[in-house]
């Protein structure tokens, strides 16, 4: 049989997510997702990123005069992609764990691998697997659970969501647990990946909350202007975040999306 891992004898990412679920007490179960296409070579570390992981680490005046070692870069390389250092290390320390099969030496190349095509928005279980993590440290850091509730268009019944305070709305209709997040995700389809490139994600707030969620700014404005028939409440899930005083906070979904994002050509 053909593996769809990268080069370099690793393992096929099914036979990694039961090596890595076990590792980690269950926790990121499912999150690799096994993706289309051929493997990636690793991406070298610019000067410029180098900097800004010693940066980040508290220890620039050294790390930046020497090379990154494997485990640093692939470290480096996730922070690039807009997450915080201690979600890149934790996702590095799962994959770096003997039970993943990765070759030593590899962790660079196989993150850049799973990142996929970030350039517009196309990953290949980085974000996933990143996402899931995310959650579990809220999870240990005691952040608290918000509820609040949807109301698909058409006037249908309202279903209940409740996800991590710090997550946006996108993220979870991506990556939320429970069937309230897995319905929003039928309903949200955020095209852009959250970069406000596009409408898609587009909520209206019920009167009541919008003063607590707070007014868009003007870059999400200028979305908002072309999203599919918005209201005075209107914002964008991408950039509506919960926090504890959004406990119950009601959102209704458009009738229809205007997603001229497809229509960019990237080739």
């Amino acid at each position: 049989a053909t593996s769809c891992a990268p080069a370099g004898g690793r393992r096929p990412w099914a036979m990694w997510r039961r090596l890595l679920a076990p590792r980690c007490g269950g926790r990121w179960r499912g999150a690799l997702q096994a993706p289309g296409g051929r493997p990636v070579a690793a991406v070298p570390p610019t000067d410029a990123l180098r900097r800004r992981f010693a940066s980040d680490r508290g220890d620039g005046g050294q790390l930046a005069q020497r090379p990154l070692s494997d485990r640093e870069a692939a470290c480096a390389f996730i922070v690039e992609r807009g997450y915080s250092q201690e979600v890149a290390q934790a996702v590095v320390a799962a994959l770096a764990a003997p039970s993943s099969g990765i070759p030593s030496g590899q962790l660079l190349s196989t993150v850049t691998w799973m990142a996929g095509r970030w350039e517009v928005g196309e990953d290949a279980g980085l974000q996933a697997l990143a996402k899931s993590v995310e959650q579990d440290l809220a999870r240990d850091a005691g952040k608290r659970i918000v509820r609040f509730s949807v109301r698909p268009p058409g006037g249908g019944e309202a279903f209940s969501c409740e996800a991590f305070e710090g997550m946006s709305l996108k993220e979870v209709a991506e990556h939320g647990t429970g069937d309230g997040a897995k319905l929003l995700g039928e309903y949200v389809e955020c095209a852009c990946s959250g970069i406000m490139a596009c409408s898609t994600c587009h909520v209206y707030v019920h009167p009541d909350w919008f003063s607590k969620v707070g007014s868009p700014n003007e870059a999400e404005m200028d979305m908002l202007e072309l999203a599919y028939e918005p209201r005075g409440t209107s914002r964008l899930g991408c950039q509506l975040r919960l926090a504890q005083e959004l406990e119950g906070l009601e959102v209704t979904i458009p009738g229809g999306a205007n997603n001229m994002f497809d229509n960019i050509p990237f080739d």
